[in-house]
């Protein structure tokens, strides 16, 4: 009988160990958008649980037919981009020559005009292409996409140089940008903490259902070790 009952604490410890290991290894971004203000939206991308980024490849893709990308800026170095305005496609690549990109937090901030204000949301996604450690292998990423809130009576942006290359932008709009920038990075840390307490808690509900099945597992075998012994 305490064979058995070993072999179930073995078996619950190491789906538990297993769960907790991939939980460590997934490497998360978030994208958070701030409410529009003076027909601009601030959305901020924050990367958590990093492991360490050799170098990596993906897309910023938002609707250019309801936002126009108007700067950016990125909080680390290491990045280079190309704008694909038409497409609504920021594609961005990193690599690091010296050493990885182990810190988490935020990544940059995208600034966003509003073009249509006829919608009631504009989605901000990430696709990537590659992601990989300093020894070449893939990693593990979850990826939280955005939607800026457009508020009813906006002033529709009709200026057609909206799409904007960030080194094209002058020094007043990117001190704009810095400021907002500064004033939103708690705000950007808050929603990631959030994300954090529900992922720990549908972790939690996983353990308790893993917990109750091992429960009644072990309530079967005392019933069948019973049975068997008055059986005898």
């Amino acid at each position: 009988m305490k064979k058995i009952c070993i072999i179930i604490i073995c078996v619950f410890m190491c789906i538990l160990s297993g769960f907790n290991a991939f939980a460590e290894e997934e490497i998360r971004f978030t994208l958070s958008a701030e409410e529009v203000e003076n027909n601009t939206a601030e959305v901020i991308l924050v990367c958590d649980r990093n492991p360490g980024i050799l170098e990596g490849e993906f897309n910023i893709l938002y609707n250019s037919s309801i936002i126009g990308l108007s700067g950016y800026e990125f909080a680390v170095d290491g990045f280079t981009t190309e704008e694909f305005s038409d497409e609504g496609r920021i594609n961005v690549k990193f690599k690091k020559a010296d050493n990885d990109l182990s810190a988490g937090g935020k990544i940059c901030s995208l600034m966003f005009d509003i073009k249509n204000s006829d919608e009631d949301l504009a989605g901000v996604t990430i696709e990537f292409t590659s992601l990989k450690d300093n020894d070449g292998s893939e990693l593990n990423r979850l990826v939280e996409s955005c939607e800026i809130n457009i508020p009813d009576g906006i002033v529709e942006n009709t200026d057609k140089n909206s799409d904007t290359n960030s080194n094209n932008n002058t020094e007043p709009e990117t001190n704009e940008i810095q400021s907002k920038s500064e004033n939103s990075v708690s705000e950007a840390e808050d929603a990631v903490s959030n994300s954090i307490e529900n992922e720990n808690d549908i972790s939690e509900k996983v353990l308790l259902i893993i917990g109750g099945a091992m429960i009644v597992l072990g309530a079967g075998v005392l019933f069948a070790n019973f049975k068997s012994r008055n059986g005898k």
